[in-house]
This record gives structure tokens, C-alpha cells and sequence, in this order.
């Protein structure tokens, strides 16, 4: 009987073990605790960013020292310091009295011609810009002293600056035109000081090279209320610079003076030609500025100009009216680059009425 039990047990062992599914039979281990394969990533590395290119070094400008002769060199600075100094009568007429006068322009001395009109002031003040004349026969008033007459016994104190190296005036070369808008920008302020001065802004009269002085000031300077531009040379600088140097091969083989043709040679007034520096040529002409300008603008030309083409006043009218500024331009028949006698009875009068009109009159 123990026998017969013990093989029982035997086959109930086989038995289980047959009944034991394939998959079950053939696992290894345990799911429990079988083994995790951890995958180890390896640690994150940035690459060396690459540092941001700098900008091209912009080239350097080889001409900026010339920077404050251009239009927006000139309007970036400030003007005036100083007083204007009456240095002497220079004739007494029955409407006014005519002085010679003097004034600091960036450390020169500058002379010129002041009309006070006889009776109380406040009176409105003319700035009188005139035009070319050579260095060593150039006199005080010269080429303003009609304008400034007829002006001043109209009841306007008017000024006409010498220059820079003319008359009693210190030498200094006139570089690029320049100067010469120089010593009127400060002037400006220093006549507006003036006890006699209406308050406010001036007026102001140019002709031939003055009317391109005149050009440049309105576009640097807000304190003209109404400007007269008479027969004025080009607004172009490099076109002024083609004339000017047409000029001085008239010239060649004259003997010099101890002002003309020493400071005022081409090559000295234009240490560079507009074709080696057409960019700076540019920025010296007020033709691209104008849209600055708060004067109102009167331009006469006469068509019988010997020395001014018609293509120069109409350059500045056409610059000035693009840019929506009140200007007119008025030519003159049968008039010279200088005005006749017929000339000057039709524009004093029309000039008159439209400084007087400029300031509310």
C-alpha cells in the first residue's frame, strides 16, 4: 500500500509539470525582476557658439575734415559771441547815417557798412550780401551800397558785411564758398541784438555770389523772414567750382596782389575737385536742403545776363517750389547781370514791398 501511494504521488508531480504552458515553461526570469537596461544619455554639450560678427568697420570718410563746411555740418553748430562795434561815421545823408562797423566771425575780424535810419527805432534789419569783386580793389559797400541806400531811407537799418579778407576784414582763406556764410551766419544773431533792432527775424538781400551766399544761409538759418536773391551765381557747388576754375585760367600769367591770387586761388578755395569727392560736392549745395528753409524767397534774373545762366536762378526756384517753400522767381527783360537804371526803378520798389509784407507791414 505504501508503495502504491508513493508512485501515485510520483504521477500527480508529472502531471502538473506536463500542464505548464510552452511560453511559461521556456521564461528565464522572473518580469518582476528582470533587469532594466537604463540608457545612460550622454551629457548634453552646447557647441562653442560662434561670437556674432561684428560690422564692417565702415570705411573712413577721407574728407571729413571738410564735415562742417556742408550743409548739415554748418546747421549742427551755433553762431554769434560777440557785439557789433560801430568803429566810425563814414557819412552823414539827410535820411540816415552810414557807418563802419566791425565784428568777431570764428576768431576773425570782419568790417563792413551799417545804414541807421535817422528817427526812433525799432527799425527791420537787412543783411546786404554782395558779390564778387577782386580781393585787393574790393571797398567797403561795394556791389550793396544802392540796395542799402534806397533800403535805409525806406526806414530799414541794413548791414553789408565786407567778408573775410576784404576791405578792412582779416584774411582768411574762403574755403569751398564757405566763409562767407560763415561771417553772415554770425552776424545774424548780432544784429538782431542791435538796440535799433526790430525784434525778431531779419531780412536779407544777395546778389551774384551773394545770392548764393544768401542761398546757403536760408537753408542753414530759421531767423530770415523773407530773402531777395538777385542774379545769384549756381547753387551747385561743383557747377561753381567748374566757373571759378574757367575764371582763373582767364587769369593765368597776372601778376598777384598781396590778397588776390594768394588766398584765393581754386586750389586753395577747392582743396578738392567734385571728381575726386562728388558725395562731399553734395553735401556742400543747398539744392538738396531746401525742404529746411522758412523764408519766403524772392529770385530775380535778368535775361540779358552775361555772367549768370538762366539755369542757376531756375535750379534754386525749382529746388525751393519741389519742396513747397513760397517762392517766386521775377525775370527781368533786357537786364544785365548788374541792373540797369530801368533795372533797378522796377525791382527796389518790388523788393521793398516784399520785405514789408514778409514781416506784417
Amino acid at each position: 500500500m505504501r508503495l502504491i501511494a508513493l508512485l501515485f504521488l510520483l504521477l500527480m508531480v508529472v502531471a502538473c509539470r506536463t500542464d505548464v504552458a510552452p511560453s511559461a515553461a521556456m521564461s528565464t526570469a522572473d518580469p518582476a525582476v528582470a533587469p532594466t537596461q537604463v540608457v545612460v544619455a550622454p551629457r548634453a554639450t552646447h557647441a562653442p557658439s560662434s561670437p556674432t560678427p561684428l560690422p564692417p568697420s565702415p570705411t573712413p570718410d577721407p574728407y571729413a575734415v571738410f564735415a562742417p563746411l556742408t550743409i548739415e555740418g554748418l546747421r549742427s553748430r551755433t553762431y554769434g559771441g560777440g557785439v557789433i562795434i560801430f568803429v566810425r561815421v563814414l557819412e552823414e545823408t539827410p535820411s540816415f547815417t552810414r557807418y563802419l562797423i566791425a565784428y568777431p566771425s570764428d576768431g576773425l575780424r570782419i568790417t563792413g557798412m551799417l545804414n541807421r535810419p535817422h528817427g526812433d527805432g525799432p527799425f527791420p534789419v537787412v543783411i546786404l550780401n554782395h558779390g564778387y569783386y577782386p580781393l585787393d580793389t574790393y571797398q567797403t559797400g561795394n556791389g550793396s551800397t544802392l540796395a542799402a541806400d534806397y533800403l535805409a531811407r525806406q526806414g530799414f537799418l541794413t548791414i553789408a558785411p565786407d567778408f573775410r579778407s576784404h576791405a578792412g576784414s582779416d584774411d582768411a582763406p574762403n574755403i569751398f564758398r564757405a566763409g562767407h556764410v560763415i561771417d553772415t551766419l554770425n552776424l545774424i544773431p548780432l544784429a538782431q541784438a542791435l538796440p535799433d533792432a526790430r525784434p525778431g527775424k531779419l531780412l536779407m538781400w544777395g546778389h551774384s555770389n551773394g545770392g548764393a551766399v544768401t542761398a546757403k544761409v536760408i537753408v542753414v538759418s530759421d531767423q530770415i523772414a523773407a530773402a531777395l536773391i538777385y542774379s545769384p551765381a549756381s547753387s551747385n557747388i561743383a557747377e561753381d567750382y567748374a566757373f571759378r576754375a574757367d575764371r582763373t585760367h582767364l587769369h593765368t600769367g597776372q601778376p598777384t596782389g598781396r590778397r588776390s591770387g594768394v588766398i584765393d586761388l581754386v586750389t586753395i578755395e577747392f582743396p578738392v575737385t567734385p571728381a575726386a569727392a562728388p558725395d562731399l560736392y553734395t553735401r556742400l549745395s543747398p539744392l538738396g536742403f531746401t525742404r529746411s528753409v522758412t523764408a519766403r524767397t524772392m529770385i530775380i534774373w535778368g535775361d540779358q545776363d552775361e555772367t549768370v545762366p538762366r539755369l542757376w536762378p531756375e535750379a534754386l526756384f525749382q529746388s525751393l517750389r519741389n519742396a513747397g517753400k513760397p517762392v517766386e522767381f521775377v525775370v527781368y527783360p533786357g537786364q544785365p547781370h548788374s541792373f540797369n537804371a530801368a533795372g533797378n526803378a522796377a525791382y527796389l520798389p518790388a523788393m521793398r514791398d516784399f520785405f514789408r509784407a514778409a514781416q506784417g507791414d
